[in-house]
């Protein structure tokens, strides 16, 4: 009944001892689960990585290329402008550069012995370097001296400031004046930091050392390459013009590398992918058409060796531009240029005549076959001519009796006449009381006249009465007037239809719709502008206003672009795009006898009106307005008046239309010879179809 196994009794050191094992087996079970975790993880890392280096090893050495590799873009060649006649008027030229592509990990001894070389070896252009660069290159020539122009307590308290650094940077330049780059900046100088500063803030891609380099300079840069690493001998391209002051405000401007982007419209270009250093059409038609003529850049990679020495490839080649081809004919444009040159230096004596604009234009088509403008600069000695075309659209001027033609059709559209309403005009002239009286240019009169007599003779008076109904008012000799003001509007409105005081939709940025406008609306203004002594329009608005008469209503658009086209291998031309003609406006229905009439008083303005004389013998049948608009600004008392003449031929079956404005001249008109000067040339080249 009792057990014969021996009683053990545990004491105090036997259950210290058994508490002890019982912890160490705790331990050894929990350090074999580690290991083994350990071990499953280690062999699922190893399994990884030799699936990674066998199965997925052109993956990641593709991977590893590409962010060892910098790409860079290069802007394409940009497309030609040429005439109707496909004579070149902008073009490409090739410029031989240095470019330096950024070298990993450079010294800065390694830039002072390359940029030694080159001032040493090449002419270092300068002219461009601004003065606000100079002072960069101050701070980097002469640290200490950048660092005095601080005082200590300035300094510490710029610490303080968030952005004190800046600030500290502003204060220093500020500092810096133009009297302190002349002590302490040669042109030595500047040639040398130029090019070290370009070199040392190019970490990635490349920059334009030097432009127009000779053969033999860039013989030297090839031949020293192992002196001068990252740096390779390039070809690039720059804008050239056929003719520097003939047109060129209109072809507009193109950025070089070194601008970049305007800043007003960085952010939209950044948008549509162009780099910050990309040249871009800035100006004119340059800009009107960037998206045809600028073209797809080509990709550049840029790889390192493993001493960080540049090797440049062709990731993607690019395309030139898009040539556009103009409705200009260059010859007429250039014979133009040189007769309104001529007459402006004839004018030189007149010291408020400045500007002379003559446009030609096809009323049909909208095509614009001349677009001059020539300002002659008094303000410099010698006196320089220079291109203004940009002012034919953009400027605004009196038209005075050119503007007859519209007051015609807007009272014929409000019913306020009909085909032959006369009135009369004679010695006693138009007085409202409590004004001076006025009269035509003849202050005899032209007797009882009608519409057609009115213009030939260009008669102020019958503007002025026929104007008066139309605001409805009833005109009494020396009496009170009354107007309904809303014939301003009704005048303005009859004129934007012709293309008076309304965008005229050409291809061309920052056009005008209209100038300044007075914004007293008495009677007096009203008259004022019945007779062009009121609004003021552009010069192309004139031509297009022109171009409407011409076209008995209706309106067309005038435009620069015929098309845009490449060359093939062989040089054949291939058309890839055409101007599509668009008519702004039409009111030739309902408004026929209108028209019948304006087109009657504008060929008599030249059979037996104001420029009949003028007219007499030329072989071509043509019909036209004058216009004379008064302007005594900053004269006193006497008149130096702006010049028109509008005009279309044949007068049967118009096919062009020529518009001359001559700004404030005193003496000799000669806007009527202008006028002669281009039907004469625009029918020997195309024709006269009368």
């Amino acid at each position: 009944m009792f057990s014969n196994r021996p009683i053990k009794f545990i004491g105090r050191k036997e259950a210290q001892e058994q508490e002890r094992n019982q912890l160490d087996n705790v331990v050894a079970r929990r350090f074999y689960i580690i290991i083994g975790v350990v071990i499953v993880i280690a062999s699922i890392f190893a399994l990884r990585l030799f699936y990674m280096q066998v199965n997925k090893s052109d993956f990641y050495s593709a991977k590893l290329e590409q962010y060892s590799t910098n790409t860079f873009e290069v802007d394409a060649l940009r497309g030609e402008i040429v005439d109707r006649n496909y004579n070149k008027l902008v073009y490409n030229e090739n410029v031989v550069c240095a470019t330096y592509y950024a070298v990993k990990g450079i010294k800065d001894d390694e830039i002072k012995s390359m940029v030694n070389f080159l001032t040493k070896n090449c002419n270092i252009d300068i002219s461009s370097v601004t003065e606000r660069e100079k002072k960069d290159y101050l701070i980097m020539k002469d640290k200490k001296f950048a660092k005095s122009l601080v005082s200590e307590a300035e300094k510490k308290a710029l610490a303080t400031n968030d952005d004190g650094d800046t600030e500290y940077y502003n204060l220093q330049l500020k500092r810096i004046t133009k009297s302190v780059l002349e002590k302490h900046l040669s042109d030595d100088d500047v040639r040398y930091y130029k090019l070290y500063y370009t070199i040392k803030n190019c970490k990635n891609g490349s920059a334009v050392l030097l432009e127009n380099i000779s053969y033999q300079e860039a013989s030297v840069i090839g031949e020293n390459n192992d002196l001068l690493r990252g740096i390779q001998v390039t070809s690039d391209w720059k804008r050239a013009y056929t003719d520097e002051s003939t047109l060129k405000s209109t072809l507009g401007k193109v950025t070089t590398k070194k601008q970049g982007l305007p800043a007003t419209l960085k952010d939209e270009l950044l948008a549509l992918d162009y780099s910050n250093d990309s040249r871009v059409g800035t100006s004119g038609l340059e800009r009107q058409y960037e998206d045809i003529l600028s073209g797809n850049k080509s990709v550049m990679t840029l790889k390192y060796a493993s001493d960080g020495t540049p090797i440049v490839k062709t990731k993607k080649q690019g395309s030139s531009g898009e040539n556009i081809q103009l409705t200009i004919d260059w010859d007429i444009q250039s014979q133009l240029t040189q007769m309104v040159e001529q007459c402006l230096y004839s004018h030189r004596a007149e010291r408020y005549q400045q500007h002379i604009y003559c446009i030609v234009m096809e009323p049909k088509t909208g095509d614009i076959i001349a677009l001059v403008g020539k300002e002659y600069n008094k303000e410099k000695t010698p006196y320089e001519m220079k291109d203004a075309t940009y002012l034919t659209y953009t400027g605004a001027y009196r038209i005075g009796s050119t503007m007859k033609g519209a007051v015609i059709y807007a009272c014929f559209k409000n019913n306020i006449i009909k085909a032959n309403h006369y009135e009369a005009d004679t010695s006693e002239g138009l007085k409202i009381a409590g004004t001076k009286a006025k009269h035509s240019w003849n202050k005899s009169g032209f007797g009882n006249i009608n519409e057609v007599q009115a213009l030939a003779y260009s008669s102020n008076i019958y503007m002025m009465k026929i104007i008066i109904k139309l605001a409805g008012g009833h005109y009494q000799y020396d009496k009170p007037i009354h107007i309904d003001k809303s014939a301003f509007t009704k005048l303005r409105n009859a004129a934007g239809e012709l293309g008076l005081g309304v965008k005229t939709g050409i291809d061309l940025p920052y056009e005008a719709a209209t100038g300044p406008r007075e914004e007293e609306d008495t009677a007096g203004k009203l008259l004022d502008f019945s007779i062009g002594q009121y609004d003021t329009y552009t010069p192309l608005q004139l031509a297009v206003y022109a171009s409407t008469l011409a076209n008995k209503g209706v309106k067309v658009q005038p435009h620069l672009y015929k098309s845009s086209y490449k060359t093939d291998t062989s040089g054949n031309i291939v058309t890839l795009n055409t101007h599509k003609k668009h008519i702004m406006d039409d009111v030739s229905e309902g408004n026929e006898d209108a028209f019948n009439q304006i087109q009657a008083g504008m060929k008599a303005v030249v059979t037996y009106g104001t420029a009949a004389g003028s007219f007499a013998g030329f072989q071509y049948d043509v019909s036209g307005k004058s216009g004379t608009a008064e302007d005594y600004t900053h004269t006193g008392n006497v008149d130096h008046p702006n010049h028109l003449f509008i005009s279309y031929g044949p007068s049967k079956d118009p096919q062009v239309v020529v518009a001359v404005l001559e700004e404030r001249l005193k003496g000799a008109n000669d806007a009527p010879s202008i006028a002669k000067k281009a039907f004469s040339l625009y029918f020997e080249k195309y024709g006269y179809n009368n």
